[in-house]
């Protein structure tokens, strides 16, 4: 049997006290334990504060709130399972007190013109906890006032705030020597702000303001300033914690009406002189010498809670919170957990010892599960704490408080299991939350997340074999060169990875969002057959070209050579503008034509926002284009080509070629039938309502017409929007069906009903208004010129399918005044254009054609690809080649 050592970590493993008891004796600790937890349930009284039990909700960050730092809507339904769940005291999160101090930017921030926001919060805390336990339970709301300092980062990216050199800290954020340090004239402005912000929660209704100096954030950083010489917030005691001190005492005194609590580290885990509450030797041993002096000039002020903080979680997140497993990049301790958790309650029982007057909330239980609160309760019955708080265990399993107080126990397979994936997901810029317990709304962030974290995705680009003869490469209509992009993040170097992929795909990140990877690349990569599965190649690109985009790599380069070459494109999808961006890079000079107010065409408009949000399609296009955008690149957006705007107005104007790049804007009624006046609209256009910000409202049932992409986007759509049952009506079976493996599994999970071998066949109306679409089963003949089956109408199977909304789907045809605007182009029979084989040419000089216009609907992809070969024919004509 493996010794236990207090120096070695090990994952929580045990089914009983008695086998926890036993661990800590063999460490040579003890922690109280009480069977009842009926200490917990009664009543707390701490100054001002009224709390029906004393079980607190600590401040757990969801990094949810809206740009202006209002709770959105994860914040209030985080807050409404907390009321529902049973605190007394609900402690909300870090909520700034300046904007620059965010410590992400979409961390809650408390001003004038949030307090609305705030107090609906306040109210939905009371009105719920009232709503689920009867009035007599009026859980305390605090509101945590926090300037996150050297751990701010309000647009994203870090912007330290310091108020000292820190010779462990600094280096984390590659900060120089000389590094601005916050100075005393700001500290003394910074007060104001958090006078305003608590003023500002009395106004939202919040019973408390916690003036928090934990966790290494800057009002703490100040307590342990010992270095912060010839300043009047550093050096000595009185120095160090004047800034504590004087923004408590002007709340107190400018805004009376509202209790003051503090969330106070006491013990930092790292040594003088670096660290608050530490021993002078350099151990790392406490010294309480400071805190407790500070606590009892803090009860003189009038603080009426102290809770209790222990470490640093960026830096040593163990001290306070132990975990089983930690955050990407982080570390496996050298110290059992069960020794954190001794020390913490130690240092807890020294100092309820040493302050008996301050009433103090006891934290870091959490990694003991479902005997947690036993901890807790035996600190509670001996007076030691008024209370306790949790903080994972709320986000996993808000309900635990009204378990310990009406069962007297906690349901062991509801509990945090301190896989650190809250803290994940936050580091990864995600909303934050418990993705064990609370999967189905924190799985997708935390799986987003990961997506952007550079660790992970170097540990799967090192999956790749960079195979001598790429088969993933051929799957590409691009023909990007995918082992040498994915090699270059797997060494970490992510700039040189987007300059592989640009080389051959010159909107490389659209389409890492839309295309269909699993028939493409991915679906030819040879690691699928003799591995897990294939190298996550649209995961690595979308990352790669996130972060380029991000770090300003993006930008079109000035080509060393400039043309007199001028080209007309008209549309700003994914052809068009692929074409512009390779002929801006040879020198030309171009203008881009297109009848909607914005680029992106087709695929920006009408693909859901789950695969592909409009700024994520336009920030792409900006990122390249938007510094050419001069004498080189004209836009001419809101502008329709028809028989005011020709190719032939195009060339009297001076352009020396055109490029026609526009969709199929146009939708394919249902053949021969009737359409009612209302109850009937197309997947385009409503596709595109769904994506702008008119609400869209379905009814319960809705039927979609075909068996294509834009039929799954339209029925997952539907289904998003509220509708009860969403049928697809497709002719053939489901192997025939033309959408993509992921797009009909989406369909297939969202709920959609596939209604296959049905063939739609009129619309049955009432008073002009649509009651059902009349449908009759089919079964398959003989393959047709498709190559697929013919669906053969099953005689005597009619029947209407009763649905209030049909959406056709059935198919895309270019725009109709085609031929006006195109004249001496040659169109095919489908009123597509025709080019040369092998050529993006048509049959008129200088005309040059691409995309669906010319291929009748392909992938995104194709379209770029289109795009890159008309703008290489263009310039060669251009040259005299």
């Amino acid at each position: 049997m493996q010794v236990r050592l207090p120096s070695q970590h090990e994952q929580f493993d045990f089914d009983s006290w008695a086998e926890i008891e036993a661990a800590l004796e063999e460490l040579g600790l003890s922690l109280p334990y009480a069977e009842d937890l009926a200490a917990l349930a009664g009543p707390v009284t701490a100054g001002p504060l009224q709390m029906p039990n004393a079980i607190a909700t600590h401040p757990v960050e969801g990094c949810d709130g809206s740009a202006d730092g209002a709770p959105e809507a994860l914040t209030l339904r985080r807050y409404e399972r907390f009321a529902r769940g049973g605190s007394g005291l609900i402690w909300a999160e870090a909520t700034a007190v300046v904007r620059h101090a965010r410590a992400n930017p979409r961390q809650l921030y408390l001003h004038q013109r949030t307090v609305g926001d705030f107090a609906r919060m306040v109210r939905l805390i009371i009105d719920s906890a009232a709503d689920e336990f009867g009035t007599a339970h009026r859980p305390a709301v605090v509101a945590q006032l926090t300037h996150s300092g050297r751990y701010s980062r309000p647009e994203g990216a870090p912007t330290p705030i310091i108020a000292y050199r820190h010779p462990v800290l600094d280096p984390r954020h590659d900060l120089p020597d000389d590094y601005p340090i916050i100075s005393d004239g700001e500290l003394d402005r910074l007060q104001d702000a958090y006078v305003e912000a608590a003023r500002a929660a009395h106004d939202a209704g919040f019973d408390a303001v916690d003036v928090k100096a934990c966790h290494g954030y800057l009002l703490y950083e100040l307590l342990n300033a010992f270095t912060r010489e010839g300043s009047r917030y550093g050096g000595d005691y009185e120095n160090r914690t004047r800034m504590l001190r004087d923004v408590v005492g002007r709340i107190r005194q400018e805004v009376p009406e509202i209790a003051v609590v503090t969330r106070l580290s006491v013990y930092d885990a790292m040594p003088y002189p670096y660290g608050f509450g530490m021993a002078r030797d350099g151990s790392m041993e406490p010294d309480l010498t400071e805190p407790v002096r500070l606590i009892r000039e803090l009860a003189e002020m009038g603080v009426c809670l102290v809770n209790v903080a222990y470490g640093n979680p960026y830096y040593n997140p163990h001290v306070e919170r132990p975990y089983d497993t930690h955050e990407v990049g982080g570390y496996v301790p050298d110290e059992n957990p069960l020794a954190n958790i001794a020390t913490m309650v130690r240092i807890h029982r020294d100092l309820a010892a040493r302050v008996p007057q301050m009433p103090l909330l006891a934290t870091g239980f959490t990694w003991l599960r479902e005997f947690s609160p036993h901890v807790a309760a035996a600190l509670v019955e001996s007076g030691e704490a008024a209370g306790a708080g949790w903080g994972r265990m709320a986000l996993a399993h808000p309900d635990f408080a009204r378990e310990i107080v009406e069962r007297g126990e906690l349901t062991p397979t509801k509990l945090c299991i301190c896989c650190s994936s809250c803290t994940q997901i936050m580091r990864d810029g995600g909303r934050a939350g418990c993705v064990v317990r609370d999967w189905e709304v924190y799985e997708p962030i935390f799986r987003e997340g990961q997506a952007r974290n550079a660790t992970v995705m170097r540990e799967l680009a090192e999956v790749c074999r960079d195979c001598h003869a790429p088969t993933c490469q051929t799957g590409c209509p691009a023909g990007v060169d995918i082992p040498g992009f994915v090699s270059a993040i797997a060494e970490g170097d992510e700039r040189r990875a987007y300059e592989v992929l640009r080389e051959s795909n010159p909107l490389p990140e659209l389409c890492a969002y839309v295309c269909p990877a699993e028939t493409q690349c991915e679906g030819q990569c040879v690691q699928q057959h003799i591995g897990d599965g294939p190298v996550p190649i649209r995961r690595l690109q979308r990352y790669v070209c996130e972060r380029a985009r991000e770090e300003g790599w993006t930008a079109l380069q000035e080509p060393d050579r400039l043309h007199d070459g001028c080209v007309a494109v008209i549309g700003a999808g994914p052809a068009g503008v692929a074409c512009a961006i390779r002929l801006l890079e040879q020198g030309f000079r171009v203008t881009i034509i297109d009848a909607a107010e914005r680029p992106g065409g087709i695929a920006a408009a009408t693909i859901p926002p789950e695969r592909l949000s409009a700024a994520a399609a336009r920030a792409e296009v900006a990122s390249i284009l938007g510094p050419c955008e001069s004498d080189r690149l004209q836009w001419r957006l809101g502008t329709r080509m028809g028989r005011d705007l020709t190719v032939d107005d195009l060339f009297e104007e001076g352009f020396d070629a055109v490029f026609v790049g526009v969709g199929l804007t146009e939708s394919v009624g249902l053949p021969a039938a009737q359409r009612p006046d209302e109850g009937v609209v197309d997947a385009l256009s409503f596709l595109r309502r769904a994506k702008s910000d008119t609400p869209l409202e379905v009814p319960d049932r809705v039927a979609v017409l075909g068996g294509g992409n834009s039929a799954m986007d339209a029925a997952v759509t539907a289904r998003r929007a509220g509708a009860r049952d969403v049928y697809v009506v497709y002719r053939r079976s489901f192997a025939q069906m033309p959408a993509w493996p992921a797009e009909r599994d989406e369909a297939l999970e969202a709920g959609v009903h596939l209604l296959l071998l049905t063939r739609p066949l009129g619309y049955v109306a009432e008073g002009g208004r649509l009651r059902g679409v009349r449908v009759v089963g089919t079964v398959l003949g003989e393959p047709d010129e498709s190559g697929r089956r013919r669906p053969i109408v099953d005689e005597g199977s009619e029947r209407v399918l009763d649905v209030d909304l049909a959406i056709e789907a059935i198919g895309q045809a270019p725009p109709g005044d085609l031929g006006h605007w195109l004249p001496g182009v040659e169109l095919t029979d489908r009123g597509l254009i025709a080019t040369e084989e092998g050529s993006t040419r048509t049959s008129r000089q200088g005309i040059y054609a691409g995309g669906d216009i010319v291929n009748g609907g392909d992938t995104v992809v194709q379209a770029v690809a289109d795009g890159v070969a008309a703008a290489h024919e263009i310039a060669r004509s251009l040259r005299g080649q």
